[in-house]
């Protein structure tokens, strides 16, 4: 388990200010900017607070600056939309004067109704495959920026060979899950796997170029990689402190713009959501 300064269930322990208002710590990664998947999760936390009846399923996050871990961060809820089966709203994190992100979250009653899913992939199960610091040992180490992950674990599938059809690389099957049980909360666990789903994109938009899914080291000595925006979708209520299977894939990239997607699986290969990305990625 690597080294952490803030469980996930104290970062999205927000502070209610009024209605509409809310204040979240930082959660200590010593990034050069604040981790975008914390931004996406504590605007999960603060939408699904603002409803009573109805289940978030799906966020979209655009990332507009920059914010620095050790200030808090202030979101502000704006309700765009209040039906009888879907509610929306607008999330704006801050931090003093600067705007970092802005949100918009849909919430839904659940109902009976269409329902499917792709099947999951055929990959070995979390305990056959590796802890991400044994892979990157190959490399040197994980660095100190991810020593301050300590709130998920990752472990990393093997390879599979061959093209896959929506890819540019190989798909990279990612088993993450919350170090520390969380609460009995629906809301706690759709943001923490909001939260983890923001680790190992950029690996994955550089892995047509030559890198090794895993070598966190090499990856931030060689490419500067910003996320543009994050969305994703939830299916059903997932146990983020539960293994969680994310199947990375990058189907285009253009003008050093690459878009990532995973689709997100529990260990019985239950379908929980999809996640799309695009980043910013410039070698160094």
């Amino acid at each position: 388990m690597m080294q952490g300064l803030i469980g996930l269930a104290d970062l999205f322990d927000l502070d209610r200010l009024d209605d509409d208002t809310w204040v979240g710590p930082t959660d200590g990664v010593r990034l050069p900017q604040l981790f975008g998947g914390q931004l996406v999760a504590q605007s999960v936390v603060a939408a699904g607070r603002s409803v009573d009846d109805k289940d978030v399923h799906s966020v979209h996050t655009t990332f507009l600056r920059a914010g620095t871990s050790g200030t808090p961060v202030t979101l502000r809820v704006e309700r765009l939309r209040d039906g009888r089966q879907i509610s929306i709203r607008e999330v704006n994190a801050w931090q003093g004067d600067r705007l970092l992100c802005r949100s918009v979250v849909s919430c839904a009653v659940p109902v009976e109704g269409l329902a499917h899913s792709r099947p999951a992939p055929t990959t070995p199960p979390p305990d056959a495959c590796p802890d991400i610091r044994e892979v990157a040992a190959a490399d040197g180490g994980l660095g100190e920026f991810w020593d301050d992950f300590a709130s998920i674990e990752v472990r990393l599938a093997p390879d599979v060979p061959g093209p896959v059809a929506h890819s540019a690389s190989p798909a990279n099957g990612v088993w993450m899950r919350s170090v520390h049980p969380l609460p009995d909360d629906p809301v706690l666990h759709r943001a923490t796997l909001a939260y983890a789903s923001d680790l190992m994109l950029m690996s994955t938009a550089v892995t047509p170029h030559g890198h090794v899914s895993g070598h966190e080291r090499s990856l931030a000595s060689t490419w500067n990689a910003v996320s543009l925006d994050h969305a994703v979708w939830f299916r059903g209520t997932p146990r983020a402190d539960g293994w969680m299977l994310f199947e990375h894939t990058t189907p285009m990239a253009q003008s050093g713009r690459a878009l990532i997607e995973a689709a997100v699986f529990d260990e019985h290969g239950t379908a929980l959501g999809h996640v799309v990305q695009e980043a910013l990625v410039k070698p160094l």
